[in-house]
């Protein structure tokens, strides 16, 4: 990056600053991130798989592939963070095994959300059509279709071989007549996991976006007639859609759009020829950090989200917490029913071995004493 300050030569003051910025997010990244994906995936798809009417839906085929595959995405990063640092065992093989399993899981989870937005897409723009669109075969189709590009183009990374010579002291890094087809790799990683799903999902957001507004004014112009309370609750029905497809839109837009933007100018620099001050090129690394941190929080984040604009999903959700909490209550009462019953004979064979000894006659030797 020192190629891209105005003066190569003015190393930044504050850098160790932003190195433990860097330190503590990747902590967070690595080590916490891993535990809340697996939390919140996991209630993603114990509420679709026990809710009947969410798991016939073509939606519920994408949000379980979504939460297995952003599941394995930071716990791959996890495992491939050990294999790199531990002190405890190093194996080469598994380095780019650990990258092919996480590039596939990445390239499946954000064509995922890439043919989600497509899919809403057309159904607003062509509602009529609705059922050529949607269906639970043909989103299990196309998941397994991109399942298996997301394997092919991944595969490639398993042609690097490692370098293992004692004189390389960073684990995990490629032969150096290799480096340039690791260079190549990584940019065409970039490009079909980001750059290119993330212009789609955009273009598709803002043309839904723009159909919901024009369906809405020729609502207006067609219902102006008729009370202000009859067409209440259609308005409202219509903001609840809009507002929907805006947090999607903008909460991908967060997540993805500053590491691009971070990425792009880490590969080619600033446009127009422009350079880095010292101060910009600090202000630069903490961005880029942050970027990191919320890419990464792109796969663990789901559920908030669903939570939030998913009104059936927060149904079934709250219908799986109270029908827990009645099987609890029911085997409390249970365990405490089969207690007293099995005090039950207990109590009864002390009262009549008393009240045997009460009606006893007394023998002859007891009398005369």
């Amino acid at each position: 990056m020192n190629r891209f300050l105005c003066n190569p030569n003015d190393v930044p003051s504050n850098i160790s600053s932003a190195q433990q910025f860097f330190r503590v997010t990747s902590f967070i990244s690595i080590h916490a991130l891993p535990v809340f994906a697996l939390a919140g995936n996991s209630l993603i798809l114990l509420v679709i798989l026990t809710n009947s009417q969410l798991n016939r839906s073509s939606f519920s085929v994408y949000v379980k592939s979504m939460a297995v595959s952003d599941t394995l995405v930071l716990v791959l990063k996890l495992l491939s963070y050990e294999n790199k640092t531990s002190k405890l065992f190093y194996w080469p093989s598994l380095c780019t095994g650990f990258v092919f399993l996480t590039d596939t899981s990445v390239l499946l989870s954000v064509w995922t959300i890439v043919l989600i937005t497509i899919e809403r897409t057309l159904v607003v723009v062509y509602p009529l059509h609705i059922k050529k669109f949607v269906s639970v075969c043909r989103a299990r189709m196309f998941i397994l279709l991109i399942a298996t590009c997301s394997i092919v183009l991944s595969a490639r990374v398993l042609l690097l071989p490692i370098d293992v010579s004692p004189s390389q002291k960073n684990r995990c890094q490629p032969e150096a007549h290799w480096y340039g087809y690791y260079k190549v790799n990584g940019t065409i990683t970039e490009f079909v996991s980001c750059f290119i799903p993330l212009t789609i999902v955009i273009t598709s957001n803002c043309i839904t976006l723009y159909t919901v507004k024009r369906a809405i004014f020729q609502r207006h112009q067609i219902l102006s007639h008729q009370i202000s309370t009859q067409k209440r609750p259609l308005d409202t029905n219509e903001n609840q859609l809009m507002l929907m497809l805006l947090v999607v839109t903008l909460m991908f837009m967060v997540y993805f759009v500053p590491y691009t933007i971070t990425n792009v100018i880490l590969r080619w620099g600033l446009p127009f020829g422009l350079c880095f001050t010292r101060r910009a090129f600090e202000v630069y690394l903490y961005i880029r950090t942050l970027s990191e941190l919320l890419k990464d929080l792109n796969f663990c984040t789901n559920f908030i989200i669903y939570c939030i604009s998913g009104r059936r999903f927060r149904y079934a959700l709250f219908s799986l917490i109270r029908r827990q909490k009645k099987t609890m209550s029911s085997t409390v009462r249970y365990q405490e029913s089969s207690r007293q019953h099995a005090d039950r004979p207990l109590q009864h064979s002390t009262s009549t071995r008393k009240f045997n000894n009460l009606t006893q006659k007394p023998t002859y030797e007891e009398s005369q004493f």
